[in-house]
């Protein structure tokens, strides 16, 4: 939930702030939604996120009485993935990544940012409804040992140089071969205004 929209290194330190300003799951799952956002500042949509946090810790605290998801990996990568989904507060994003980093599976979390990205180089075209439809074809690309590096180079991109707005293309290393980048880097600037004679 932490690292959807946002970099490794943001998620881990509001992931940090979050486990550091509670005693444990428990406190987390009891306490307001804007305490658990204040944990959370500087990512984006912290309140969403915080919201969300607390109904992940709600279900799983009433179907387990614990927050010990251990049983999870014994169940066989489809079948976890299926149960995590099922969980209230748990988006595509949430399952692909916890399928890739916990599970070990191969499954590509697309976030926002990383959808933009991938738009931009026309590698998904249009809105991308169907995370499925977008997700098979690039796991059948992108390797499984290359997976995690994939979304964390992607995340980076997206969050110093492809950005929401304008991107940076003059400063993008994929401008060359980005068509994006390569229709910016073509327009002529508008020619400046010849002052007025006196």
């Amino acid at each position: 939930v932490c690292r959807e929209g946002t970099t490794s290194e943001k998620a881990d330190a509001a992931f940090a702030r979050l486990k550091g300003s509670f005693f444990d799951w428990n406190e987390v799952r009891v306490s307001t939604v804007p305490e658990v956002a204040e944990a959370l500042r500087g990512l984006p949509d912290a309140g969403k996120k915080a919201q969300r946090v607390v109904e992940i810790l709600q279900y799983v605290f009433e179907m387990y009485y614990s927050f010990d998801l251990a049983d999870l990996d014994k169940k066989g990568l489809k079948q976890a993935a299926k149960q995590l989904a099922r969980f209230t507060g748990v988006d595509d994003y949430a399952v692909a990544w916890v399928t890739q980093r916990s599970l070990g599976g191969h499954a590509l979390p697309l976030d926002e940012p990383t959808l933009r990205v991938l738009r931009r180089l026309k590698v998904v075209e249009g809105d991308a409804d169907d995370l499925e439809a977008v997700r098979g074809p690039l796991e059948h690309v992108v390797p499984k040992a290359k997976g995690a590096e994939f979304t964390d180079l992607f995340a980076r991109h997206a969050d110093a140089i492809c950005v929401a707005g304008p991107p940076d293309c003059p400063h993008c290393p994929l401008n060359k071969d980005c068509p994006t980048g390569i229709e910016n880097l073509s327009k002529k600037p508008e020619p400046k205004a010849k002052p007025k004679p006196r």
